[in-house]
């Protein structure tokens, strides 16, 4: 056979397409098991960036009419949700090699949703 019979097909430059499974798996499941570390490691350094002695700065307008819990909440609920949906985006992302990047780039976003909950306590 020639060079020509087993040429391979031309692939678009901007995109590798080969198979990258493991760090299609690793991604999102190191995601889940990282993210609860750091979020421990923020929690203990928040203290030293806020003040602990009064309400959190979140719950300002919430003073008034005592609903900083349900502001506290709130604001957990919607960075939870933001996580959630984060991760499961991380599995729709398909495991192409040339992906990689975009995919790390939504893992950090997502464990940041999480590790900001306690600076945005503590601030």
């Amino acid at each position: 056979m020639s060079d020509v019979d087993v040429a391979e097909p031309p692939r678009a430059r901007w995109l590798d397409r080969r198979r990258d499974l493991a760090w299609w798996l690793l991604t999102p499941l190191a995601t889940l098991i990282v993210t609860p570390v750091l979020v421990c490691v923020a929690t203990m350094a928040a203290p030293f960036v806020g003040d602990i002695d009064r309400p959190p700065t979140l719950c300002a307008d919430a003073l008034a009419d005592n609903t900083c819990e349900e502001t506290t909440l709130a604001m957990f609920g919607a960075h939870g949700v933001f996580f959630v949906v984060a991760w499961a985006l991380l599995w729709l992302v398909p495991w192409w090699r040339g992906l990689r990047v975009p995919r790390l780039l939504l893992a950090v976003v997502a464990a940041g949703a999480l590790v900001a909950v306690p600076f945005r306590m503590a601030g």
